[in-house]
C-alpha cells in the first residue's frame, strides 16, 4: 500500500504528526521501531546543499523520523555515502549544510562516520549476488529510507529505489557507472542494490521536488507531497504517475516491471489518500533515439555521436575545483591550462555524474541542434 499525503509546508510540528500517521498506516512504530533495536535513517544528501535547493531530503522529515524512533527507545544512526569522495571531513561538511545534523542532535540521533564497508549477500539480485554496502545499513535491524522527489540526467527520476545507491561508498559507484554505462545495465544494478539493502519503508520528500535538470542543478517546485509504502517500486510508481511521467520512459521502473517486481497497471496498486497531479512538473527525457529507432539504424555510430544529449562545462561557472575529474567514470574529464574543465566527448558514458557532483551548478546537459530537428521531426 501506498499512502499519498497532502503536506504544503516543512513546519516541524505538522512533519511530526504527518510521519506519525506514516508509522501507523504502515504497521505502527512498532513495527520499525523498539528497545534493542538500530534504526538506521538512509536520507538523500547530495554534497553541500542547503534544504532550500530541493536536492536533499528536508532536515525536518529526518528529525521527525530519528525522533520518534529514538522516543520508542531505538538507538538511530543517520548513514549516507553522498556522491564523490566518502571522508569524514566532507561528510560533517554536508551534514551540517543539509540540516541534517542539526536534526540528528535534537532528535538524539547518531552521524555515522565509520568508511567501512560489509560484504553482503544477494540472492536475489540478478547481476550483484554480492554488494559491498556501508557498515551501518549492513548492521541496522531496520532501515527506513528517506528520497527526496527529483529528476535525474541518466535515470530520468529519482525517487525511493534510486536512493540506495548511495549504500554503495564513495567513490565505489564510479565503477558501477562505468562498469555498467548502458541504461538499463545501470537501471538493474540499482535495483540490484535496493534488494541487497531491503529497507523496511520508504518516505519520498516531495513537499518541495526538483524538476528540469535534476538531481542537483534543476529548480524547486511545490508539490505538497509525501509518499510512503513498505514496498519501494509502488511508491515510485505514484510518484511517476503524479508527473504524468510513464514508467516505460524511466529506466529503473521500466527494468522493474520486466523484472516482476512492479505491475505495469498503477490500478493494481492500492494507494491511500488523494493523488494530486503537478501538471508544472517537468521531466527531461533520454530515451528519444531509441523511441525512433535510431539507435541502431541507419544512421549509424557518426550519428549518434552528433545526436546524444551531452554535458556542457560553462567556463564562467567553472571554479576549477576538480570534483568533476575526481569523479568521472569514464576519466574523460580534466582541467585545462586556464584550471576550467574540459571532456573529451568520445569517451563520454553519458552517465552525467559531472552535472550531478557539481557544486557550482556549472554542467548543463544539452541536446544538441540536430537532436532537436530529428525528434521535431518525427513527432
Amino acid at each position: 500500500m501506498v499512502l499519498v499525503q497532502q503536506c504544503n509546508t516543512y513546519d516541524e510540528e505538522i512533519i511530526v504528526e504527518k510521519v506519525r500517521e506514516i508509522f501507523t498506516a504502515h504497521g505502527g512504530i512498532e513495527k520499525y521501531a523498539r528497545p534493542g533495536v538500530t534504526v538506521a535513517i538512509k536520507p538523500n544528501i547530495i554534497g553541500k546543499k542547503r534544504p532550500e535547493e530541493a536536492a536533499t531530503t528536508h532536515p525536518s522529515i529526518v528529525y521527525a523520523v530519528a525522533s520518534l524512533c529514538v522516543q520508542q527507545g531505538a538507538k538511530v544512526v543517520i548513514a549516507e555515502s553522498p556522491g564523490g569522495m566518502y571522508e569524514k571531513a566532507l561528510l560533517k561538511g554536508q551534514y551540517r549544510v543539509s540540516g541534517i545534523e542539526d536534526a540528528a542532535v535534537r532528535a538524539g540521533a547518531e552521524l555515522n562516520y565509520d568508511l567501512t564497508e560489509t560484504e553482503v549477500d544477494n540472492p536475489k539480485g540478478k547481476n550483484l549476488k554480492k554488494i559491498k554496502v556501508l557498515t551501518p545499513l549492513a548492521q541496522a535491524d531496520c532501515i527506513i529510507n528517506l528520497a527526496k522527489f527529483k529528476t535525474h540526467g541518466m535515470m530520468v527520476y529519482t525517487g525511493a529505489v534510486k536512493n540506495m545507491f548511495g549504500a554503495i561508498a564513495g567513490l565505489a559507484k564510479a565503477e558501477y557507472h562505468f562498469n555498467m554505462s548502458k541504461y538499463s545495465e545501470f537501471a538493474d544494478c540499482l535495483i540490484d542494490i535496493h534488494t541487497a539493502v531491503k529497507p523496511a519503508l520508504n518516505i519520498v520528500d516531495a513537499v518541495v521536488g526538483m524538476h528540469k535538470d535534476g538531481p542537483t542543478a534543476g529548480e524547486p517546485i511545490q508539490m505538497n507531497t509525501i509518499l510512503s509504502g513498505c514496498d519501494a517500486y509502488e511508491v515510485d510508481m505514484v510518484g511517476l504517475d503524479i508527473i504524468n511521467c510513464k514508467y516505460y520512459r524511466t529506466p529503473i521502473m521500466k527494468q522493474a516491471v520486466e523484472r516482476g517486481l512492479v505491475s505495469d497497471n498503477i490500478e493494481n496498486i492500492e494507494v491511500q489518500g488523494e493523488v494530486v497531479k503537478c501538471p508544472d512538473f517537468v521531466v527531461k527525457y533520454n530515451d528519444e533515439l531509441k523511441r525512433l529507432h535510431l539507435i541502431d539504424g541507419m544512421l549509424g555510430k557518426t550519428l549518434q555521436r552528433l545526436i546524444k544529449p551531452r554535458p556542457v562545462f560553462h567556463k564562467k561557472k567553472c571554479r576549477g575545483c576538480g570534483e568533476c575529474v575526481r569523479a568521472c567514470p569514464a576519466k574523460v574529464i580534466h582541467l585545462d591550462e586556464n584550471k576550467k574543465a574540459k571532456v573529451n566527448l568520445d569517451g563520454c558514458i553519458r552517465c552525467f555524474c559531472c552535472q550531478e557532483l557539481c557544486p557550482f551548478v556549472a554542467v548543463e546537459i544539452k541536446k544538441p541542434l540536430l537532436n532537436r530537428i530529428v525528434i521535431r521531426g518525427r513527432r
